[in-house]
């Protein structure tokens, strides 16, 4: 990896012309460079997705600030102001989302509030109750672990639905899947599909349990336990973060999805190479 993103959430395209929006990378996540045209990177992200980026919104590893060195510290609020000085009435120097990463300044907070670095170089203030150590899940037994990443998860409840999404301001069914797991140290693959190579492999259907992935035709769902499931949906009526059912007899039911589910897909018992980092 060869630089990071800058700015709160960067929208990756399919081509260097804004037109087709594939992912979006949050503030403090790093990538490789793999090509230039124009003013744009083509890049592959930590977690191995490709896509064309404006220059504008990388920092390259060469140009080292504090960022670089600190260590690193994740938001978990929908949303965190990065404030000039430490009480809430002063500046406001930018605003970093759920999955943002931080450089920690010093490890003693000032009346509970946390001085930080953002990936530009720039410093500032956040309430220390909104951020947490990065995720790790050495240690944790499994069913703690599947709990998490269901909170994970149901944490984005009535976001809206947006395509290539990854934050509160908008996300889509794989953005969501990825961005459960990734807030709990896990790297899944981020399209609605089973990828060789990475932690999710498919199991019976029968043997499912919660934060399992349920697999449909260009779609994917998280499994929450007695046939309910959570997904980001553009479904007409819902279009946005929403539980739905695999019981017919539920109000919830969507007939259209349990009656094409098409795989199951587990990253249990979980391995080290899951591991997320962000670097």
């Amino acid at each position: 990896m060869n630089t990071v993103f800058i700015n709160n959430v960067t929208d990756l395209f399919s081509r260097p012309d804004n037109t087709e929006r594939v992912d979006q990378a949050l503030c403090g996540t790093s990538a490789k460079i793999l090509e230039q045209s124009d003013g744009w990177y083509y890049l592959e992200t930590c977690y191995g997705y490709h896509g064309w980026v404006q220059k504008t919104r990388m920092r390259p590893f060469a140009k080292r600030n504090a960022w670089d060195l600190a260590p690193k510290l994740i938001v978990l609020q929908p949303l965190a102001d990065i404030l000039t000085q430490p009480r809430v009435q002063s500046t406001r120097l930018t605003t970093v989302l759920r999955g943002g990463i931080l450089g920690q300044f010093g490890t003693a907070l000032q009346d509970g509030w946390q001085h930080v670095c953002l990936p530009g170089g720039e410093a500032g203030w956040v309430p220390a109750s909104f951020l947490a150590p990065m995720p790790k899940f050495d240690g944790v037994p499994e069913k703690e672990m599947r709990t998490r990443i269901t909170d994970s998860a149901l944490s984005y409840l009535g976001t809206q639905y947006r395509w290539g999404g990854k934050s509160p301001f908008g996300i889509d069914c794989s953005g969501l899947t990825q961005m459960a797991y990734q807030l709990n140290g896990i790297t899944i693959w981020r399209d609605a599909e089973i990828k060789p190579g990475y932690a999710v492999h498919e199991i019976e259907k029968d043997k499912m349990k919660p934060a399992d992935l349920l697999y449909f035709p260009g779609h994917v769902a998280m499994y929450l336990g007695n046939g309910k499931f959570v997904h980001a949906t553009g479904h007409v009526g819902d279009s946005c973060v929403t539980i739905n059912s695999l019981d017919p007899y539920n109000d919830h039911y969507r007939e259209d999805l349990a009656e094409n589910m098409i795989a199951v897909g587990s990253a249990f018992p979980l391995q080290k190479s899951a591991a997320f980092t962000a670097d």
